[in-house]
């Protein structure tokens, strides 16, 4: 049996679940600001990737980072993240293929986790509003171990790490032993990634590259086979 971690965000579920959420919170500094909703979403992902870059979890404490955004516009009060995700998660989707995913690896013996560098406080209400929860045998989050997914103790005893990110689902991973499996394009999204992280990631190839989640089992099966 091997330990599975699976990405969340534009993974499982697609990136754009969370644009209704910040739209609301952006719209709402903008009114009070004086400004328009995309330079409070400027601001704040320019606030996001300097974090980002630095490893430092709090690239994905949206609350923070919006209130300050907000405090660069002279604004005091920030409607509340989760509250505001309450109003919107009925929209909030999964990926085809996502459910079969997790039943497939886990029908074949393995343990599966959610791997994921947003806050508990943000994800959990996602992951149990889409059933996710009773699929996998645990959630990682980046507050729970005081790091994104760059440090060791994050990947600790887990095998394999499945993800849409060329910085923190495969080359940090790998960098601690785990085979990684790659979900999208990869040449365009290292290019990108190099780029927006100013991590080399030339140097860089994951051990598989699938195109649709349902690929996913057959890959896995694959690359242990390798290891035993």
């Amino acid at each position: 049996m091997a330990t599975i971690l699976v990405d969340l965000d534009g993974t499982l579920t697609p990136l754009d679940n969370w644009d209704p959420v910040f739209a609301e919170i952006c719209m709402h500094i903008a009114r009070q600001g004086g400004t328009t909703p995309e330079e409070v979403w400027r601001r704040a992902r320019r606030r996001s990737l300097e974090l980002m870059k630095s490893l430092d979890l709090r690239a994905f404490d949206w609350e923070e980072i919006l209130a300050e955004a907000a405090a660069e516009l002279g604004v005091d009060e920030v409607p509340d993240v989760v509250e505001a995700l309450k109003r919107h998660i009925h929209a909030f989707r999964l990926n085809d293929g996502a459910v079969e995913v997790l039943s497939e690896l886990k029908a074949a013996g393995h343990r599966v986790e959610i791997a994921t560098n947003g806050l508990a406080g943000y994800q959990m209400p996602v992951i149990r509003h889409l059933g996710l929860d009773e699929l996998v045998d645990g959630v990682r989050t980046s507050d729970r171990y005081g790091c994104p997914k760059t440090c060791p103790q994050y990947f600790q005893g887990a095998d394999v790490m499945i993800g849409d990110n060329p910085v923190f689902d495969v080359y940090f991973p790998q960098k601690f032993g785990l085979y990684t499996i790659f979900y999208g394009d990869w040449e365009k999204e290292a290019a990108t990634h190099t780029q927006r992280m100013r991590i080399d990631l030339s140097k860089t190839t994951p051990h598989a590259v699938v195109k649709t989640l349902k690929e996913i089992p057959q890959v896995v099966q694959y690359l242990l086979k390798l290891s035993s």
